[in-house]
């Protein structure tokens, strides 16, 4: 049986030998190399502004709270995400509030999203799920439509006059749109440099970047109070008194080390490398689907990676499994579709594909339910969710390796 793994960093001698340098100069913990590393992200954000976390959901969750945004206050997002994006809202004090997808579509429903914002609103967090932007030009066209209900709380706020964006772009670091990059789209963007994602700072890694320059506030102080919020509110010691340190206010552990910070340059360094190599594996795996659906096999990619404005980061490659009208599954009504695409990843496991779903709609998790969502008022997310299926996908993938993935998917729809 074969034994395909779903996905695996793509590191090199290079990052090892970064790590190392990093190790010999004995300084570990934040300092020079997480430093040189924001002002590459930033660089390739098309930003002035870099903050580095210990994870995304540490930089969103810091942004949030920088822009003031705590009880009393309500945040858009999506339910078909990853629970970060939403318990960051929760932890901040705000309300989460979700909107349902718009059909056939990984992104929220634009007009809903103008539907649901109220003068509680400060903040819409869009999701760019498996890599591919969101259409930005779209929910600012949605924030604009209810401009007029925004109440500013602090001069962040009452610079943008309008709701503001913070986007989970945990998937997407190197995407482009309509001759934009990641990072020049949301007022504020967040990024994942976790283990598996297309750039990485080792176990986990984050961070937030903004461009400074379209709006009037004290860019500056935003950042340090970022700064401050992510490491303990602690302030720079005093240089005439080297001990001496302040707590400027209640903060939180949240800091990128250097030693994060050593691999991530690698990684940028390597960044055309590595993109090169999955678009090698997603012009492969969309030519594989393209010429099984010419036969009357209806496995779609979700996503398409290319388009004629567009490509994406290529994070995860979705597939949509065909309706099933097999006896079997159609006796549960409703469930039917989740409980056959459930058996199809049984079949792909026990063929040694390893695949995975991205994502189960929070309003169906145990602690979403306890807080009062119900999956029922989301039947799009609902619907996306349980046609879908996550196959394999990253730069160690053989051609060999994924046409025995789509032949082996192609048996499960036909025995199944």
């Amino acid at each position: 049986m074969r034994n395909i793994r779903f996905a695996t960093p793509d590191i090199s001698r290079l990052e090892t030998e970064n790590i190392k340098k990093t190790v010999d100069t004995r300084w570990i913990t934040a300092g020079p190399t997480v430093h040189r590393f924001e002002h590459r992200i930033a660089e390739m954000s098309g930003c002035d502004k870099a903050v580095c976390f210990d994870s995304c959901t540490g930089a969103m969750e810091m942004t949030l709270r920088a822009l003031g945004i705590g009880p009393g206050d309500e945040v858009i997002t999506t339910p078909y995400t990853y629970s970060a994006t939403a318990e960051v809202i929760r932890n901040v004090g705000a309300t989460i509030v979700f909107v349902d997808l718009a059909p056939d579509s990984f992104e929220m429903d634009y007009w809903k999203v103008a539907d649901a914002i109220t003068p509680k609103t400060k903040a819409v967090m869009p999701v760019d799920i498996g890599g591919k932007l969101c259409n930005y030009d779209a929910l600012y066209e949605a924030i604009g439509r209810r401009q007029e209900v925004f109440h500013p709380a602090n001069e962040v706020q009452r610079a943008f006059n309008r709701v503001i964006v913070v986007a989970d772009a945990a998937h997407s670091f190197g995407a482009d749109w309509d001759g934009f990059v990641t990072g020049q789209l949301a007022d504020f963007t967040c990024y994942s440099f976790h283990v598996l994602k297309n750039v990485t700072t080792g176990g986990e890694g984050g961070a937030v970047v903004w461009d400074s320059s379209p709006y009037d506030f004290d860019s500056e102080a935003f950042e340090e109070h970022l700064r401050l919020l992510g490491d303990h509110g602690q302030t720079s010691r005093d240089k005439s008194n080297g001990w001496e340190y302040d707590i400027a206010l209640f903060g939180y552990n949240s800091i990128m080390t250097d030693v994060d910070a050593a691999m991530g340059l690698a990684q940028l360094d390597r960044f055309e490398e590595i993109k090169q190599k999955r678009i090698d594996v997603t012009t492969t795996y969309d030519a594989l689907f393209d010429k099984l659906n010419e036969h009357g096999f209806v496995i779609r990619p979700m996503i398409r990676h290319f388009g004629m404005n567009y490509t994406s980061a290529m994070h995860l490659y979705p597939v949509q499994l065909p309706e099933s009208t097999s006896v079997r599954f159609v006796q549960f009504r409703d469930e039917a579709q989740e409980i056959y695409r459930n058996a199809v990843w049984r079949y792909m496991k026990d063929a040694g594909v390893p695949c995975n779903v991205h994502y189960k709609p929070l309003p169906m998790m145990t602690a979403y339910k306890q807080a009062g969502f119900d999956i029922k008022d989301y039947p799009n997310a609902y619907k996306t969710y349980a046609s879908l299926l996550t196959i394999p996908y990253h730069t160690e993938l053989t051609e060999e390796e994924q046409r025995y993935i789509v032949s082996k998917l192609k048996e499960a729809v036909m025995e199944l």
